[in-house]
């Protein structure tokens, strides 16, 4: 496993993001935006969203845009066709990561949970493709709340529904955004990019 059961068996309940920790989803949202880029006419460049790993696709969106110089009226278009593309291309082609074998093992035996800034269509079509759905206790989505990564509030809400404190939790992530997030809501994280643990405290 990623990390030993020694260390995961210290904390109560485990918190998983979605895209770049249990999925590969990654080369397929910036093949997105740049096929996106291509159809208006621009030339984008999609390494904007691992910077931003863990932004919701407005951001990440306004971003590019800027960079682009695409006229900002385009935002809402470009993020609806963005969505499109990217929800056939993450379909089609994403895998399983490591963190999944976290998953298998302690499904059950501990409260695991999802925080992710997808979008609840696209989370669960993704986490329905390996049917992931029945290893988790519950699953926060970009629609479940108000402030995104790195507000702490996507997590705060997973440590709540688990029925656990946060500083009783780990929470797994591959982003800087998550990882601010995860310490904000007084959780320490793994950094799958890494394999480090920052304690929140």
């Amino acid at each position: 496993m990623l990390v030993s059961a020694e260390i995961l068996d210290q904390y109560q309940a485990l918190i998983f993001d979605m895209d770049g920790t249990i999925i590969d989803t990654m080369p397929s949202h910036a093949k997105a935006w740049e096929i996106t880029g291509e159809h208006f006419g621009y030339q984008v460049d999609s390494s904007v969203m691992y910077e931003l790993g863990g932004a919701t696709t407005y951001t990440i969106g306004r971003e590019i845009m800027q960079r682009a110089n695409m006229p900002m009226e385009l935002l809402e278009e470009v993020v609806q066709m963005k969505r499109k593309i990217a929800m056939d291309l993450t379909y089609e082609h994403s895998s399983l990561l490591p963190a999944f074998e976290i998953i298998q093992h302690y499904s059950g035996k501990k409260p695991l949970a999802v925080g992710t800034g997808a979008h609840r269509i696209q989370a669960y079509k993704l986490l329905d493709k390996f049917n992931l759905r029945p290893y988790f206790n519950t699953i926060v989505d970009a629609d479940d709340v108000k402030e995104h990564k790195p507000s702490p509030e996507t997590f705060l809400l997973c440590a709540e529904r688990l029925g656990v404190e946060p500083k009783h939790c780990l929470v797994f992530e591959d982003a800087d955004l998550g990882i601010q997030a995860a310490l904000a809501g007084g959780m320490d994280v793994f950094d799958v990019r890494t394999n480090q643990i920052t304690k929140a405290r």
